[in-house]
Order: structure tokens, then sequence, then C-alpha cells
């Protein structure tokens, strides 16, 4: 006889889970979030406040309520990338673009034709009849209810509505929410820290762009986004920025943007110093005793020695890097990169880690940890005919294969961190993966 395993929930809050409670933070009591049935999914269930909020109409909305605001959640409930303020045909085609460098041609289609599609007359009104994934704000009659979209437009101005992305369950998720007017017209994104660990990232970025701007140097490639507000609500973090967007027609390159990287690592100015004097290599020999897991963090600590036994005594070049510098974290727009997210930003680390960083994770999203393990291993080939060739003009001089090293070891630093919480739970394999390319790397070379 065979015993069926029990299924064990997940640690960390889905997606779903997620944007029903980001719904409840932007709208908080007496406002009531309720989720419109969905008949193709029993598993879901209501998502209300409590038992007595199980009995609800139809529409997901309680009996003596009314609706301030109503939502399409996209693709559907069990993958949700966007809830869509159902608004004016305008305001969902724009909240419908995306200009990441990352997107596919076919993804930009597909992105392209559906913003023009709900333009179309009759189009939108029968999107919001028929979408079966929605969720509805309401409060009771005759009671008014403070919100977050209030509070931006006390910030911004005037009225605004917003789009809600959230992303993939991973530590450091935030919401990311689309600020528009309500005639359709882009006017901010908005960074909100929820918990203390996104709260601080949130924080961080502002500190880098205030930085960033304050540097007063002029950038000839480069285009970073303008805080327009940083500050709390509720409890919450939160960093407004103006749109940083593409020109029309003019946004899709592929090119890696060499120059720019170049640009933001002498923004602030350089120094010289042997890795183990680097602020970054402080860091990194702090994270042992930070580490809850005590094997994991022997494992990190014996690579640490010897990585820096092999380098610790190279001298580099040091400037700044974005920490996080991707094909969908930036844009170009004609001949001017556009780069967003600075929460990872840092100063005192080798030049060339932004591009050993984008070349990292493009491979691995389009290649896999395979892939990007025999990419690692081709930078740092001894034989010089295998090698991959240095882009010098990043790395400035420094030796590539002590920057990979190191690049390496702050990622696992990063990964090892914040794979440890509950919420850290999808991350865990990459960083083991990662460790185990360090321990080959490094160890047994």
């Amino acid at each position: 006889m065979t015993t069926e395993p029990v299924h064990q929930p997940p640690t960390y809050q889905s997606t779903w889970d997620a944007l029903i409670e980001t719904m409840r933070l932007l709208w908080p009591t007496p406002a009531t979030i309720g989720v419109a049935p969905d008949p193709h999914d029993q598993g879901h269930g209501d998502q209300g406040h409590g038992e007595g909020e199980r009995a609800r109409t139809a529409a997901g909305v309680p009996g003596g309520h009314r609706v301030v605001r109503e939502f399409l959640v996209l693709p559907d409930r069990r993958h949700p990338r966007v809830a869509l303020p159902v608004s004016t045909a305008r305001v969902t085609a724009e909240a419908l673009r995306k200009h990441s460098q990352a997107l596919s041609l076919g993804e930009r289609a597909v992105r392209t034709a559906l913003s023009g599609l709900v333009r179309l007359p009759g189009v939108h009104p029968g999107l919001a009849r028929v979408a079966p994934h929605r969720i509805r704000v309401s409060v009771p009659q005759g009671r008014s209810a403070e919100s977050f979209e209030d509070h931006l437009a006390g910030i911004l101005g005037h009225e605004v509505v917003v789009a809600i992305g959230v992303g993939q369950p991973r530590a450091n998720r935030k919401p990311v929410l689309h600020a528009l007017t309500p005639e359709g017209d882009t006017v901010a994104y908005v960074k909100v820290g929820t918990k203390e660990p996104t709260k601080v990232l949130v924080r961080d970025e502002a500190a880098a762009l205030g930085s960033f701007w304050s540097a007063d140097r002029p950038t000839t490639t480069l285009r970073v986004p303008r805080v327009l507000h940083h500050g709390r609500w509720r409890g919450l973090e939160v960093l407004v920025l103006a749109p940083l967007r593409p020109e029309s027609g003019h946004w899709r390159r592929r090119t890696v943007p060499l120059s720019a990287m170049r640009e933001l690592a002498g923004h602030f100015g350089t120094t010289e110093s042997t890795l183990a004097q680097s602020p970054v290599w402080g860091l990194a020999q702090d994270t042992p005793d930070a580490l809850r897991d005590a094997d994991r963090a022997r494992r990190f600590d014996r690579i640490l020695a010897e990585a820096g036994a092999r380098h610790g005594d190279t001298k580099l070049m040091l400037g700044a890097w974005h920490g996080d510098w991707t094909p969908w974290n930036m844009a170009w727009s004609g001949d001017h990169v556009l780069l967003w997210d600075f929460e990872r930003f840092a100063t005192g680390v080798p030049f060339g880690y932004d591009l050993t960083h984008y070349r990292l994770q493009a491979t691995l999203r389009d290649a896999g940890e395979e892939g990007a393990g025999r990419h690692v291993r081709r930078q740092l080939a001894t034989d010089p005919a295998h090698r991959v060739p240095t882009d010098d003009i990043v790395f400035s001089g420094n030796d590539p294969e002590a920057v990979w090293i190191a690049y390496l070891v702050e990622l696992a630093r990063r990964y090892t961190l914040a794979s440890e919480p509950a919420e850290g739970a999808p991350l865990r394999a990459r960083t083991t993966w990662l460790l185990d390319l360090l321990d080959d790397l490094v160890l047994r070379r």
C-alpha cells in the first residue's frame, strides 16, 4: 500500500496573496477588498478580511458597499503580473505598455497590439465586462476611506489612478505602482516598501538617486530617474520617481551598454585599492557571522579565504556600480541608455562589476545555470585562445579574473543572506548553484 505525500504549503506568499495584501495596505479599513469569483478556480476562495466577509455578492462586494476602484488581473489569478484599473481605455492602454530592453520582439508586438486594441471603440467596455479575474475595492455606503491614491494625489498635485505589480516570490519583492492621470498620462512610478527588508531597499534607492543627481556631473549616455518624493505613509516607505521612458520608435536596441557602464562607474570619481582592502570585500568578510545556517557560513568562509588568497593582493580600480544592471532594468532611447532600479547601488567596487552581472544574468535567463557556468569558465579560461576578450572600456585595466571572482563572491553574499528568510525560499536552489560554481572555480581549480 502506498501513502500519498502530504502537501506542504509554501513558506512564502504566493503572488496572488501578495497582491491582495498590497491592496489592503493601499486601501486600508474601512475599505474592503473583494475578489470576483472565478468559476474555473475553486482553490483560492474569497480573500476578504475574515469569515464574516465571505458572504459577498456575486461581484465580490459586501452588501451595503459601493465600489471605489476596480482592477482587472492579468493574465489570470494563478499567475498575476499586473492589476489594471478599470477606468478609461486610455488608462488601460497606457498601463499595458512596457519598455524593458529584455522584451522580445514578440512580447513587444503583443504589448503594442493590446495597447492599441483596447483603444478601439467598444473593446475596452467589453474587456471590463468579460474579464473573469478582477478585484474590487469597496467602502460602506455613506463613508469615505483614505487611500494611497489620495496620498499620491496630494504629492503630485492632481488626481491619479494606479496599476499595481508585485512580482514573483522573492525576499526583496515589493509593490511597484504605475501612476496615471484619469486621462491616461503616465506621471510617476512608485516603489512601496511594505516590510523592513524592502523598506531598506526603497530608502537605499532614494539615497542612491539623490547622490547621483547631487554629484552634479553631466552624463553623455546615461539617463536615470529623478526623485519626486521620498517619505512614509501609514508605515509604508514610499519613493515616487519621475517617469523615464524611451522616445517612441527609438527604444529597441540589443547592444550591451558599455559606454554607459563606464560612465556610471566613474560618476563619483575613482580610487585604487587591493581587493582585500576594498569596501566590497569588507562586506563579504562580514557575511559568515551574519548567516544563521552554520554549514553555509563555513562554506562561504572557505570560498572567501581561498579567493582572498588568490586575488586579495590584486590592485584594482574602484568606482560605482548599479548593482543589478540587466536588460530588464534598462532600455535604449536613441543613443541614450535609460536605467532604473537603483536599490542595489554601491560605491567602492571594482570596475567591471556591472558588465559581469549583466552578462551572467542575461545568460542565466537565456541558457540556464548550465549555460551560465560554461560562460563563466570561458571568461576565466587559462588558455588565452579560449578566453572571451575583455571589454577594457568597462574593466579599465582591472584583472578580469579577479573582477569575476570578486563579483561572484559578492553575488553569493547577496544570495545567501536573501535566501535565509521564508520569503527567500525561491532563491535557495540558485544560491546552492552559485556556491557550487565558486567551489569549482576557487577550491578545485
